[in-house]
């Protein structure tokens, strides 16, 4: 069975389970290993987006709580980042990408190495995506 890793990328508001950026946890099977502290309600929401990575139809997907307040002007939520273990890094740098690419505008070159990577992806040469990745976020960081 697929190891799945799981941590919070973005928390918006304050979250009541006090998640944090360095909260990180994985599923093997049907366990929970956590490696830090864990949400009851946001467990809840992973199982459809767990059993798609498991099933490899994907190898990361995000996921976001419901969010634990019924003012909305006061909202929190937590983002998390699930991937598979060993496509860890790539995962990572996609997620980043993305939460970038919100913010700030694409250079042609950046988009250019993430459409690389994507074929590699697409040729399942996993080492070869998260090369053309990083040369992405490093040119939208630049």
């Amino acid at each position: 069975m697929i190891t799945i890793y799981i941590k919070p990328v973005e928390i918006i508001g304050a979250c009541p389970a006090n998640l944090s950026l360095e909260d990180e946890f994985r599923i093997q099977g049907m366990n929970l290993a956590p490696l830090g502290k864990v949400c009851f309600l946001a467990i809840g929401h992973l199982p459809p987006s767990v059993w798609q990575l498991q099933s490899e139809s994907r190898f990361f997907a995000h996921v976001s709580c419901p969010g634990c307040t019924t003012q909305l002007e006061n909202e929190n939520r937590v983002i998390f980042l699930l991937g598979h273990a060993d496509k860890w890094e790539l995962c990572q740098m996609i997620s980043e990408y993305r939460r970038l690419t919100r913010q700030l505008f694409e250079p042609e070159m950046a988009r250019n190495f993430r459409l690389e990577a994507m074929q590699a992806q697409a040729e399942n040469d996993f080492s070869q995506a998260a090369l053309k990745m990083k040369a992405a976020l490093d040119e939208l960081k630049n």
